[in-house]
């Protein structure tokens, strides 16, 4: 049975599995479903994901929700080309990257992108500048990170990079440019994300 990923471009977590996806070459039915049309809340979509989110991937009758649990499955379903080092040590900050990324960054994100979906009139500008100040902070973080270790998070190309792409390849486009711009070490890395086929393949369109 072929991989079924269930996405919509809407959001943003499915983006990490088909760059994953990609990254190791696996075919793949990606199934656009109606996020707008309210799929998710659907009985059928919530027999794969009680929670109502995407992504979700069945596998043979698998069914494994969460992106990052999503990208952990495949590492170990197809280990060939890793994503994952060796290492124990890198492999843990590997996962603490991952981690981190949907923790303390796609809180403030969320709630800068309101400003897409709503008129401008109903923003709420102060959390949105107290929203801009958290993702500068974070961004500060990977900045010093990158400066040190060199063109990935950690070693080489991996996972961590992978949880990331999403939230940063698109910041000049959401009106955070700025922030990019200010951090050498980062905006190089972006932009390197950037040229790497699987995030090319997979950018919004």
């Amino acid at each position: 049975m072929t991989l079924r990923l269930y996405w919509h471009p809407f959001s943003i977590f499915p983006r990490r599995v088909r760059i994953a996806l990609r990254e190791k070459g696996v075919a793949c039915d990606e199934v656009e479903i109606d996020l707008p049309g309210g799929a998710t809340r659907g009985d059928a979509f919530r027999r794969l994901n009680p929670f109502g989110q995407v992504p979700v991937l069945e596998d043979d009758g698998l069914v494994i929700y969460e992106s990052v649990a999503i990208l952990e499955y495949l590492e170990e379903r197809y280990p060939m080309p890793a994503l994952l080092p060796r290492d124990i040590a890198q492999r843990a900050r590997v996962r603490q990257w991952t981690q981190a990324s949907g923790n303390y960054l796609t809180g403030p994100l969320k709630r800068w992108l309101t400003r897409l979906f709503t008129p401008e009139a109903q923003w709420d500008r102060a959390d949105q500048t107290l929203a801009a100040r958290e993702i500068a902070v974070h961004l500060d973080v990977l900045d010093l990170t990158l400066a040190d270790s060199g063109d990935h998070l950690v070693g080489d190309f991996s996972l961590a990079d992978i949880a990331y792409a999403p939230l940063v390849c698109e910041l000049e486009t959401i009106g955070l440019a700025s922030l990019v711009a200010e951090r050498a070490a980062l905006r190089r890395w972006i932009e390197a994300l950037r040229r790497r086929p699987s995030v090319a393949a997979t950018a919004p369109r």
